[in-house]
């Protein structure tokens, strides 16, 4: 099977997975006739940190399944290893074989409250497609436990951010990396708590996380000097930097032998 034909079937397996769904978000279980037995378990985003190597949150590829990620030129794919972990970050390091130019990492050190920052990845990717979306918004502040006793490694953006962003990369206006999308606060739950609904709390890990990663799985990254009067339109940012971020996708139900079937209709 050709790569421009398992990028086919993918696409299908994320199709079936979005026509499965009822309005009310449920999983139909009157709905698996037609969809083939392989499915997706996981899928997010991920961005390139060393010539082979993607970046992305480890809750993204942490059921069984296999990883790929994509989709390149033509519909292609790539299928990934995770070559190093770590539970507490949530940061999964993923090998493939790919040619993309690699993003630099800003030190956090240099980054204000109050930069202006921009997302991009795959939100809801099941509903919005396979293409790249980006966000804006800005540095909020530092996560820190409720005593501001300790500084938790993760920090406040205002972008907004959807399921599929987990493992983006949020981009100074030089396109630098200060961290990756890991969680947002869940509003609904809040909100039946305290009677007030909370807008745009996102939650991201600081490029210092990144490097210190990086660097422990025997990784060199290229660090660059953050301008912080430097400005950038989000449009220029995109076009800079998004050839280097991409969909992660785990699929299972493969065995070894086996390749993703090829829908009765291409798309």
């Amino acid at each position: 099977m050709s790569l421009r034909q398992l990028g086919s079937a993918l696409l299908f397996c994320l199709a079936c997975a979005a026509v499965a769904q009822t309005p009310g978000g449920m999983a139909n279980s009157h709905s698996t006739s037609n969809t083939p037995k392989v499915s997706v378990s996981g899928i997010g985003t991920g961005f390139v940190v060393a010539d082979g190597y993607l970046l992305t949150a480890l809750h993204v590829v942490r059921d069984p399944g296999s990883v790929w990620v994509g989709p390149f030129e033509g519909k292609r794919w790539s299928k990934a290893e995770v070559v190093a972990s770590d539970t507490a970050l949530d940061l999964a390091l993923l090998r493939a074989k790919f040619s993309a130019s690699v993003l630099s990492l800003a030190a956090w050190a240099e980054v204000p409250v109050g930069l202006e920052v921009s997302v991009i990845g795959y939100p809801q990717p099941r509903l919005q497609g396979l293409s790249k979306k980006i966000t804006q918004g800005i540095v909020n502040g530092n996560r820190s436990d409720r005593n501001e006793s300790f500084d938790a490694g993760f920090f406040q953006l205002s972008a907004e951010i959807s399921k599929g962003n987990s493992g983006s990369p949020v981009l100074s206006p030089e396109g630098w990396v200060v961290g990756m999308v890991q969680k947002k606060l869940d509003a609904l739950s809040v909100a039946s708590k305290v009677n007030d609904l909370p807008v745009n709390v996102n939650y991201a890990l600081k490029s210092s996380e990144l490097i210190a990663f990086l660097q422990k799985a025997g990784l060199t990254p290229q660090i660059k000097a953050l301008n912080p009067d430097f400005y950038q339109r989000p449009y220029k940012v995109f076009a800079q930097t998004q050839g280097s971020i991409w969909t992660v996708v785990v699929v299972k139900g493969l065995t070894p032998t086996e390749n993703l079937p090829l829908p009765s209709t291409p798309p």
